[in-house]
Formats: structure tokens, sequence, C-alpha cells
């Protein structure tokens, strides 16, 4: 099994709640573990969602109580981890507290040179989990946006955890989302949720966006806190 994160696959799982059920998905993680490890299931992070808006478009997708991001050594590892007799047993369990569960699934781009690590604290960073859909070749205009943001990220504690190229969304629980195909998925946090007002006001900021998003066909996003 590797240890190289590029090379994994990466799992962003959006999840609406039944009222009263927050305990038992917390028993399903508990009882998984066994499982997870057997599969090398890593949570590479796990948030308590906040709040939503869109750079982009206009999100009209439901709130989710939690976002998720998991991975396993690869797509084959996944395939056999959701066949898995006993993960299928505690499952059916979890799932009779879901709403809806939404998988995005994809492989891991390199962000090494966004700053991906931070020294703050967990619970005070404002992380966001992004959906992107492109204009034909507008992914460029993300990329050269991230490049040049490069000192606007750092004066303003801004760091891109995870960027993932989506192979395939699926809703193993529930109906699936209206309109919802998102090419791209982006996991980024500020090291203080205080500074996400003065970073969308730097004038750099305002002077980099239209390379963005230039680009996009929409681009939806969800606030959240660690859940850990």
């Amino acid at each position: 099994m590797t240890n190289d994160p590029i090379s994994r696959i990466y799992i962003t799982t959006m999840i609406w709640l039944k009222p009263g059920a927050a305990p038992s998905l917390a028993q399903f993680r508990e009882q998984a573990q066994p499982v997870w490890n057997k599969y090398d299931l890593r949570v590479e992070r796990a948030l308590v969602c906040t709040g939503k808006g869109q750079l982009i478009g206009d999100n009209r997708h439901d709130l989710p109580d939690l976002i998720q991001i998991i991975s396993l050594p690869s797509l084959e590892a996944f395939q056999r981890y959701a066949a898995d007799a006993e993960y299928l047993r505690l499952a059916g369990e979890r799932d009779a507290g879901i709403v809806r569960m939404t998988a995005v699934i994809g492989r891991p781009l390199d962000t090494s040179s966004l700053d991906p690590l931070s020294d703050s604290a967990l619970a005070a960073r404002q992380y966001a989990v992004a959906f992107v859909r492109f204009q034909p070749d507008g992914a460029n205009g993300l990329d050269e946006f991230n490049r040049r943001a490069q000192p606007l990220f750092r004066r303003h504690g801004m760091h891109v955890e995870t960027m993932v190229s989506v192979l395939k969304t699926v809703t193993p629980v529930g109906i699936p989302l209206s309109d919802f195909a998102p090419e791209r998925v982006v996991v980024f946090f500020l090291d203080e949720a205080a500074a996400l007002k003065a970073y969308a006001l730097d004038p750099e900021y305002k002077a980099l966006a239209p390379l963005r998003d230039s680009g996009l066909r929409s681009y939806d996003f969800f606030l959240g806190r660690s859940a850990s």
C-alpha cells in the first residue's frame, strides 16, 4: 500500500442527517475502524458545515450537515472496501439515520506549491469545500489564479489543502442533487475565520479573481469547521 497522497483515491462525501442521527454516525465510525484499517482508509478531513456560497452560479443545494474527505490507496481498494460484508452490515445501520449522502470520487492534484500545511490551531480555521465546473479550458484560469495569488494567500493565511480531479459522483443514500456534476473539488482554509472578509476585500484578490472566474461555469462552496 502506498503512502504517497497523490497516488491515492479521494472521496469527498456530503452527508445530510435525520434529526438525532449524529450519535449513530459516531458509533459507525468507531465500529468501522477495523474495516478502515484493513483497507488503509484514512479520514483526511471531517467538517461540520456552517454556511454556503458561490463565486459563479447560485448554489441552490441544501447545506449538508457534514462533509468528510477520505482516501484509499487505489480505486480497486475502494471497490473492495465498498463490497466488504462487514462494511455493508455497518453501513446499513448508519444509513438509516441519513437523508442523503453524495460522494465525489477522484484523484488528487499536487498542491505542494499552494502552502497546504499550517501550524494554526485546527479549531480556529475557517474551512471551505468548493465544487467546481469549468468552461472549456477554464481549469487553466483557476490554476493560474492559484499560482499568481501566492503572496495574497500568505498575507491572509490562506491554504489550499486538497484539490481533486473528479472521476465520478454517486449518491448511495437518498435523492441525487439536481444539476450537480463537479469537475474539481477544492478544500481550502484560512488560519483564522476572521481573515475571510479581509481576503475577499483585498485589492489584489479583486484584481486576480477575473482570471479564475472567466473560466468557471459554477463554483459552489460550503463553509465548515473541523469536527475533531
